[in-house]
């Protein structure tokens, strides 16, 4: 669905997690996203690699409905429900809308999931036309979003377990190797990105969704795009910002979220050596399915 997009506010949510929202109406056509909204993304990905995002493709009422049926789609008993090797949370990869199934729960969970992934879709495409174009790329405005149209994408849905106040990490500390990752949570804290030396807390607005790039658009960008080590921290976490006391009750509690991986398609590295666009770069030659099976160890799943 085509939508125009009017100009872009951005609010202090803080200094590295600047809240932005897209404001949309409804006429059909070409997205056409105004130059302050694209710059006001791109300055965020610049700084930290992370932004807040608000946008009516993604409503609060939908928010709730799928981080509701993220947890019962947990909860199942499904074979797709998988206990992490390391990390103390249960997680289902799906890879489409087609593999969300499962015949313990009802029809309109399912639904709920399907929903969200088409929408979150629809804000994948909005940020990457907003991105080339605060990049400078006026004349192509579309690239990046041209490379996606495979929908070479995932949605993980995640349950971390409580912990006790001995434990660290509940994510051990990692960068993403897509293009855009789009977070959701349901507002547990101890999610921290490490951005100037530190491990700063990444804040919860409610009716936003969380951004960061992956590393393969930082590796297009040059860099100038950053893809930032984060993690879920624990009460005994090393070198943490977030007040002991929040991570404690954090800690006490499961935590849910959905996270959607985008990834482009599975030739883009040469399509890209073949733009001559001055703005990006290629990722050395190697296909993105090649560069994902590397850095997921083999099976693209981690």
């Amino acid at each position: 669905v085509g939508m125009s997009v009017g100009e872009g506010a951005e609010t202090p949510c803080s200094k590295n997690f600047p809240l932005v929202n897209l404001i949309l109406d409804s006429k059909e056509g070409q997205f056409n996203p105004a130059v302050a909204t694209c710059n006001s993304v791109t300055s965020a990905l610049k700084n930290s690699g992370f932004l807040m995002m608000k946008t009516s493709l993604l409503p609060l009422d939908l928010q709730k409905r799928a981080l509701k049926a993220a947890a019962i789609f947990l909860q199942s008993g499904s074979a797709a429900v998988v206990n992490h090797p390391t990390d103390p949370k249960v997680y289902s990869m799906l890879s489409g809308t087609d593999s969300i199934n499962c015949s313990f729960v009802d029809k309109h969970v399912l639904d709920d999931l399907r929903e969200w992934y088409e929408a979150v879709r629809k804000a994948r495409d909005l940020l990457l036309y907003c991105i080339a174009v605060g990049l400078g790329m006026d004349e192509n405005p579309n690239f990046f979003t041209r490379l996606h149209d495979e929908n070479n994408d995932s949605l993980r849905l995640l349950k971390y377990h409580p912990c006790d106040e001995n434990f660290g990490n509940r994510c051990k500390e990692h960068s993403d190797y897509g293009t855009l990752t789009l977070l959701l949570t349901d507002g547990v804290g101890g999610l921290e990105a490490f951005i100037d030396g530190e491990w700063r807390p990444v804040p919860h607005e409610e009716g936003a969704i969380i951004v960061n790039i992956g590393s393969i658009l930082s590796a297009w960008t040059r860099q100038e795009l950053k893809a930032t080590l984060h993690r879920v921290a624990g009460p005994a976490s090393k070198g943490s910002t977030t007040p002991r006391d929040a991570l404690l009750k954090a800690a006490k509690v499961p935590r849910v979220s959905i996270a959607y991986f985008a990834d482009p398609n599975g030739d883009v590295s040469t399509a890209l050596e073949d733009s001559k666009m001055k703005n990006v770069a290629s990722i050395g030659g190697v296909s993105v399915a090649q560069y994902i099976q590397w850095r997921s160890g083999g099976t693209g799943a981690e």
